[in-house]
């Protein structure tokens, strides 16, 4: 019984807990907005659109982000040492990326995504948090 005791594993900080659910909510949404961007790209390079192209190349992007993310969400429970150094470069990506659209008119719900990716940041280098990685 007391085996039992000192094998049992670290739970799992609360703060990371909420990091796990919104890395699952942004995946979801990256396959969701990748899903719509990918048909509307399919649909103007079928009518004769050749700039079209980016948007595509910019939807599987963001199939491929939601893959690492979902990779991330899973992987976090168990404190793998390349999560957090991930999670942190894709997060980041979404404040440099929002803020480029920002400044070049787009919408402001930018911010909502910027927020939550700095949020993310913030907790991942939290001390408690970090050391989930490093155990």
């Amino acid at each position: 019984m007391t085996e039992e005791v000192r094998n049992k594993p670290l739970e799992m900080p609360r703060q990371l807990k909420f990091v796990r659910g919104f890395l699952w909510l942004q995946a979801v949404l990256n396959v969701l907005v990748s899903a719509l961007v990918t048909s509307l790209a399919i649909n103007e390079l079928d009518h004769g659109n050749e700039e079209a192209g980016l948007p595509l190349a910019l939807a599987i992007l963001g199939f491929v982000v939601a893959v690492v993310l979902v990779a991330c969400a899973v992987r976090i429970s168990r404190g793998s040492a390349w999560v957090r150094p991930t999670v942190i470069a894709v997060e980041g990506l979404v404040v440099v990326l929002g803020a480029i659209s920002l400044f070049s008119g787009g919408a402001i719900t930018q911010l909502i995504g910027m927020a939550i990716a700095v949020a993310i940041i913030v907790t991942l280098n939290k001390p408690e948090e970090r050391g989930w990685f490093t155990r």
